[in-house]
């Protein structure tokens, strides 16, 4: 709190203070009191997250709203080419934006304007009103943002480079008893391998030339090793304690995540079609169209949830199939249903969404089969043709490690897929060390072979 509370007072312009720390050294319970203690004080607040369900995780943490970095930083409005946002300014002077999993913000996130970042986004959009200050929070030892190598937000050499001063607080110390939680056990080990004795400016500037050890697993009544015979059985024991909503798969490659979601939906759901009422879904890309048509312009962001309630018909045009559905979508604030086109051929793509290449193409022949000749025209029509803005969405029982970051479940299976000992490098361990720390109840290993599990020699 003490450094939380020079941040307060300090009176320097672009103030910020990072809060690094691993799993079980006690983040998630420091922000609650933090948050609990400003707003005794009213200071005025706004918490944030990269993902809804990070966001929704935040939010219970701490007692109150949290939000989706997207939703509240940009302003869906008018682009040549489509369908994007523009950057909202703010008149909340003197606030404090506390955002949460911050490891996840940088070049590779998704944000509005090409060859900006969502970090330098965000940074703008907080110091857009005087007096403002920002808190950010996060696991260094989890996945860096896609294309990154580390993660920016919470390296205090790159948010200089960006104009902000930053001060660092460095959680280290494991708060929690091993003895109480196998997951912490095992994901203390799996990040010791990756160096973390070190500290965290040793490990920002390490070069790593040796292969790091092997991971090795230590049983635990909450992490135990499954195998593809027993999945469907623990499957659905796992939904029918937990539900729907608090059980994941995470999978290394969108590939191996399409066969496990078809896996799930036919053996445990009873799904014989494509897509059923009933279904999770997960969006892929970020859609600027569907949720404003009954109201003001609103975001649906990159890996929100949604569940299919009723499914109007199916058609193709322009080469690809889309259906008329009834969704539910949890906001942040409350469920809304919304009616939408959604694009079926991105649920089986190897990729994470529809390849660029693949969309162009679908713009090209709306705009031609429109006729659309003058720019202003092609560009309107592009904004608003639903074919265009379909919803791309893949089934959501299982995902990446990417998609799952910042997210949490009551119960998760890692599945480990086909590694040799040559494959064990520390980008493998960060995507399993990250995969691991998604369980707060029950971790399944999936897969694993006997070299990986402490009690097989």
């Amino acid at each position: 709190m003490e450094a939380i509370a020079r941040l307060l007072a300090t009176e320097r312009e672009h103030a910020a203070l990072i809060l690094r720390g691993y799993a079980g050294t006690g983040k998630t319970t420091l922000v609650g009191a933090v948050v609990r203690v400003l707003s005794a004080a009213r200071v005025p607040l706004v918490l944030l997250a990269p993902t809804g369900r990070a966001a929704k995780v935040l939010a219970a943490h701490a007692g109150r709203d949290a939000s989706t970095i997207h939703r509240r930083i940009y302003r869906i409005g008018e682009a040549e080419d489509g369908p994007g946002a523009s950057l909202a300014r703010h008149k909340d002077e003197g606030t404090l934006f506390i955002v949460d999993e911050a490891s996840m913000i940088g070049p590779g996130s998704e944000g509005a304007f090409g060859d900006r970042d969502l970090l330098r986004d965000l940074l703008e959009h907080v110091y857009s009103a005087p007096r403002c200050k920002l808190l950010l929070i996060g696991d260094p030892a989890q996945l860096p943002p896609v294309g990154s190598d580390h993660s920016p937000a919470l390296d205090v050499k790159d948010l200089r480079t960006i104009g902000l001063t930053a001060g660092v607080v460095d959680l280290t110390e494991v708060v929690r008893q091993a003895s109480e939680s196998g997951i912490l056990c095992n994901a203390t080990a799996l990040r010791e391998l990756l160096g973390a004795e070190a500290s965290f400016a040793e490990q920002a500037e390490a070069k790593p030339k040796e292969a790091p050890p092997m991971p090795r697993f230590t049983p635990y009544p909450d992490v135990i090793r499954v195998d593809g015979h027993e999945l469907q059985e623990v499957l659905e024991t796992a939904y029918a304690q937990d539900g729907e909503d608090e059980v994941c798969v995470i999978c290394r490659s969108n590939k191996r995540a399409y066969l496990y979601n078809q896996q799930v939906r036919a053996r445990v759901h009873g799904y014989e079609e494509e897509v059923c009422p009933g279904d999770r879904l997960m969006v892929v890309r970020n859609n600027y169209l569907w949720a404003g048509l009954n109201g003001k312009p609103e975001l649906i962001a990159n890996g929100e949830q949604l569940l299919v309630k009723r499914i109007h018909g199916t058609e193709e045009r322009y080469g690809l199939r889309f259906a008329e559905m009834t969704l539910a979508w949890w906001t942040g604030r409350e469920e809304r249903e919304l009616e939408a086109k959604v694009m079926l051929d991105t649920l089986a793509v190897e990729g994470p969404a529809m390849p660029q290449p693949r969309v162009r193409l679908l713009m090209q022949s709306v705009a031609e089969a429109a006729e659309a000749r003058t720019r202003g025209h092609r560009a309107k029509l592009l904004r608003e043709d639903p074919y265009v803005n379909a919803l791309q969405v893949k089934h959501a029982y299982a995902v990446t490690g990417h998609k799952a970051q910042g997210g949490q479940w009551r119960t998760v299976f890692v599945e480990q897929g086909y590694l040799t000992e040559e494959m064990v490098d520390r980008e493998y361990l960060r995507w399993l060390y990250t995969a691991v720390t998604r369980a707060s109840g029950r971790l399944y290993l999936l897969n694993f072979n006997g070299r990986f599990w402490g009690d097989d020699e």
